[in-house]
């Protein structure tokens, strides 16, 4: 099994349902009887391995998930690539909450058009946006 050190590896662990896990295989140490995956370098036993394959490049990427941080979009072309890019946007008009993890179809000098339908005033409005990372 040393051949699949280094490589991007998908391990089925266990018993049916099988514990699946992804990533680089580390290391393979028959002394201890135990491989090594991840970048958390996780030890599975020898005998909880019920089979390693190559993990296909689709299956290799991480899905995207939204930035933890978002940030208040003023600028025009902020709000030009959070049409384009679809970008998730909170919208508050105060301490109120307007619209949660919305998207913007359109906007204007003043104004901007929800996917709701909702059309909000620029200016009375705080949208925060948050892109996707991946």
């Amino acid at each position: 099994m040393r051949h699949w050190v280094g490589r991007p590896v998908i391990m089925y662990c266990g018993e049916k349902p099988y514990t699946i896990m992804k990533g680089i295989l580390r290391k393979w140490d028959p002394s201890l009887r135990i491989a090594v995956i991840g970048h958390q370098e996780i030890a599975v036993p020898f005998q909880d391995i019920v089979y390693i394959k190559a993990l296909a490049p689709k299956e290799r990427a991480l899905p995207p998930v939204l930035h933890a941080v978002g940030y208040v979009m003023r600028e025009r072309q902020q709000f030009d690539n959070a049409v384009y890019f679809k970008s998730a946007v909170t919208v508050w008009k105060g301490d109120k909450l307007i619209a949660l993890n919305t998207t913007i179809v359109s906007h204007t000098k003043g104004s901007v058009m929800l996917e709701d339908g909702q059309n909000l005033m620029k200016g009375n409005h705080i949208f925060v946006v948050r892109s996707l990372r991946g």
